[in-house]
């Protein structure tokens, strides 16, 4: 029994000095293995670093970050970008399904980090004091959007936006647009209306000599045509949505998108041009197709930006520039790229009417918002410039009139809105403020006259725009999940 327990105790003695020395040597390995990857870490930083002194460049920094939504389920396709101090972008990925990304660029000073998925709020993230081969690593949480429903019941708008071959959504018909709930006196509605005309407007149908497929798909949006002006938007959008699926051309992508918009199936019509941007990255009218749908959907600062984007594409094309202008007339608080361009427009085209008139919009409501008389002389300047160009552009009269008004000059406004009238005399805004001016100068008559004319208008202007709508009807929408897509 004795011998017996010897020899356990001896076992034991044994099993621990042999534990011990396989811990020993693990660690020495474990030791030895991180000095071999500092080595090599210290090897490969000064190879960088001599490459970098050699070629005269930097060490690129390195920006990796994961993109998640409140819940903290990681977003996918969600677009990164980064823009420089002069708001130049310098890089764009795409978030990977997991919601993360990688991007390298050259040490540039300050940057901006955004993030942007339809569906989510779009957030922006400052990057300073950034060092050459330094790495950041960003997280980024989005916060969905809520949209209406058929019963007035909010429901995430992220679900209607991935992307697939196939839509997310189908067209079940058309309906009256005064059953929307709109009014027309509405200038958010009235705008997004005009952008939708504007951006069908741009559609073409160029000849195509390829054969198969090709002359197929092309075939199909030729008959779109045809059946919109005949009165079946239903037919006209399932022809383009056949000619996308045979040839995802640019083309077709575009004129499927401005159908959907055309019919204030905005969500849709978002959809499809986004999916045309990614295909055709380099096309402005689908960048701009898209921020007029942005537009239609009431995400305003979107739609700028969107814009701001498709005329950097192609400074040249004027259509750009006029969505801007149209939507600066209408909308308070635009991100500030929409001034930026709206500059440029007018220094590339300093003869054009429009040119001038919406850079002295951009100017006078920057300087009443900050009380600069010395902008608001400039925007006098541009619109005097405008109505100069052009005498038959009563708007920038009566821009020119509340400018006037608004300094105590009514002598000044109530020539100004005199104009106006002469020059647009189907102008209800034009007689309104006219009808105003008289007042303030004391002539009741005149007024009374004046406003009269302006409520006659407005009902003729109403009138006919119930017409117009009740004409091309609005597309009733249901999306994957079963429920309808109203317009906000």
């Amino acid at each position: 029994m004795q011998m017996g327990l010897q020899r356990v105790r001896a076992g034991e003695r044994f099993a621990f000095r042999w534990a011990w020395k396989c811990l020993a040597v693990r660690l020495m390995l474990a030791i030895a293995l991180a000095g071999l990857q500092n080595a090599f870490a210290c090897g490969m930083q000064s190879a960088s670093e001599m490459q970098s002194k050699k070629t005269g460049t930097k060490p690129e920094i390195k920006i990796e970050g994961e993109v998640s939504s409140v819940a903290g389920a990681g977003i996918a396709e969600a677009l990164v970008s980064l823009t420089n101090e002069a708001e130049k972008r310098v890089a764009e990925v795409q978030t990977d399904r997991d919601g993360k990304f990688v991007v390298m660029v050259p040490p540039l000073g300050a940057l901006t980090l955004e993030v942007k998925k339809d569906g989510f709020r779009s957030v922006k993230v400052e990057l300073a004091g950034l060092s050459a081969g330094e790495s950041k690593q960003v997280k980024v949480v989005m916060e969905k959007l809520q949209t209406a429903n058929a019963s007035g019941k909010t429901r995430d708008a992220s679900t209607t936006m991935e992307y697939s071959d196939e839509p997310n959504f189908t067209i079940a018909g058309v309906t009256d647009w005064s059953a929307a709930g709109l009014h027309g006196s509405d200038v958010n509605v009235r705008t997004s209306e005009a952008l939708a005309k504007e951006t069908a407007a741009l559609k073409s149908n160029p000849s195509n000599t390829g054969g198969g497929a090709a002359s197929d798909a092309d075939s199909h949006r030729l008959l779109g045509d045809p059946k919109e002006k005949s009165g079946d938007p239903v037919g006209a959008v399932s022809e383009y949505e056949k000619a996308v699926k045979i040839k995802p051309s640019e083309e077709n992508y575009f004129a499927w998108g401005a159908e959907l918009l055309l019919h204030r199936a905005g969500v849709a019509a978002a959809e499809v041009f986004r999916k045309g941007v990614v295909a055709y990255p380099k096309s402005s009218r689908m960048l701009a197709g898209l921020g007029a749908a942005h537009y239609a959907d009431g995400q305003f600062a979107e739609a700028a930006e969107r814009m701001c984007e498709a005329s950097d594409l192609n400074p040249q094309e004027t259509a750009p520039y006029l969505f801007l202008g149209r939507m600066e007339k209408a909308t308070a608080d635009l991100p500030v790229c929409s001034a930026a361009r709206l500059k440029r427009f007018v220094a590339e085209q300093p003869k054009s009417a429009v040119a001038n008139e919406y850079f002295g919009l951009v100017l006078w409501k920057k300087g009443r918002r900050e009380q600069s008389e010395a902008e608001i002389r400039e925007a006098e300047g541009y619109f005097t410039k405008a109505a100069a160009i052009d005498p038959s552009l009563g708007e920038v009269y009566v821009q020119l009139g509340m400018l006037y008004k608004a300094r105590g000059e009514t002598d000044a406004a109530l020539r100004a809105f005199q104009n106006a009238v002469k020059a647009s005399p189907k102008s209800s805004d034009a007689h309104y403020q006219l009808s105003l001016a008289y007042r303030r100068a004391g002539d009741a008559a005149k007024s009374k006259g004046e406003m009269d004319t302006c409520q006659e208008l407005r009902r003729s202007e109403d009138a006919e725009l119930e017409k117009e709508r009740r004409e091309l009807r609005q597309f009733v929408t249901i999306l994957k999940d079963g429920q309808a897509a109203t317009p906000k």
